[in-house]
């Protein structure tokens, strides 16, 4: 295993993860199955907020959904901000006993989210129309939209997932958990988050949040460089804000260093580069081809 991702030395103190403690929780109480059976098990009192703020996550009725509200669920907590959860059905099946369904289901994932992140405040909504369009109006006054990869109402023009095109045509930070292999090892909340560095001009706005994300976490930074066919630097080791950072350089396609590093990552983090036309997703930008094949939850940075 290269430095820039090995584990912590004998004797060398770790640093307090909420992210890891959470995401256990999580993973212990429920194991991401539907049933509600277990004890409740108590999170750690909420931190002060530092300003008012707000996460949105698209709920349906597939696997993948749940998994992507617990991950929204966790955000909110690290951040101390409130969960808005909205289910979006189509204009043609929103009657009863849809409508019925439609509110159970965001009903059960209320309930799921108070069991386990009791400090966390929620809200849900239940629209009707298109899901993306309505997921992104939804969006518009929220700070961080989560959604799954794969959403149950569907795969849109072009090949895209509701997922992909919320992703793709919001203007704020969206988080895609992707759940190849979920639910993990018990060391996944243990893994560092890592951010693709390049020359762009939003760069910097993404290594801020992927920092802040880092300092929220309680987890190590990889800020990885792909330097092309030039020469490739030695990796590096620093501290930035109280995060523990990995300055790592590799060689070759920043698509597929970024993939790699994701088999080993909590999250891997990515600013958008103008690729909001549907030009720019068929020509399989870096965003685009995270989406489609990292191997941990993806956020994307405007």
């Amino acid at each position: 295993m290269r430095r820039a991702l090995r584990p912590c030395a004998a004797g060398e103190v770790r640093r307090a993860s909420p992210y890891r403690d959470a995401v256990n929780r999580y993973l212990g109480a429920y194991g991401y199955h539907e049933t509600r059976d277990a004890a409740p098990v108590l999170a750690p009192t909420q931190p002060e907020r530092s300003r008012f703020g707000s996460v949105l996550v698209g709920v349906d009725d597939s696997p993948t959904s749940y998994t992507a509200v617990d991950h929204a669920a966790i955000e909110a907590e690290l951040r101390g901000w409130d969960l808005r959860l909205v289910h979006v059905q189509h204009a043609g099946t929103a009657r009863y006993p849809a409508r019925d369904l439609g509110a159970r289901l965001l009903e059960r994932m209320t309930d799921r989210v108070h069991d386990y992140s009791p400090t966390v405040a929620v809200t849900s909504r239940l629209v009707i129309g298109s899901p993306a369009t309505m997921l992104l109006t939804q969006a518009e006054t929220s700070d961080l939209v989560v959604v799954g990869h794969r959403h149950g109402l569907a795969v849109a023009t072009l090949g895209m997932t509701v997922g992909d095109r919320v992703a793709i045509h919001h203007h704020g930070a969206v988080l895609v958990v992707r759940v190849p292999g979920w639910p993990p090892g018990p060391r996944f909340g243990s893994r560092p988050i890592v951010v693709g560095v390049d020359a762009s001009p939003t760069s910097p706005l993404t290594i801020r949040f992927a920092l802040r994300e880092a300092q929220l976490r309680g987890s190590e930074l990889v800020m990885l460089h792909a330097t092309g066919a030039g020469r490739v630097p030695p990796d590096r080791l620093d501290r930035r804000d109280d995060v523990v950072v990995h300055q790592r350089y590799v060689g070759g396609d920043p698509v597929t260093a970024l993939v790699d590093a994701s088999g080993k990552a909590a999250a891997v983090i990515v600013g958008r580069h103008g690729g909001r036309s549907v030009g720019a997703l068929r020509q399989g930008s870096v965003s685009r081809a995270l989406l489609q094949r990292a191997d941990c939850p993806v956020f994307l940075v405007a």
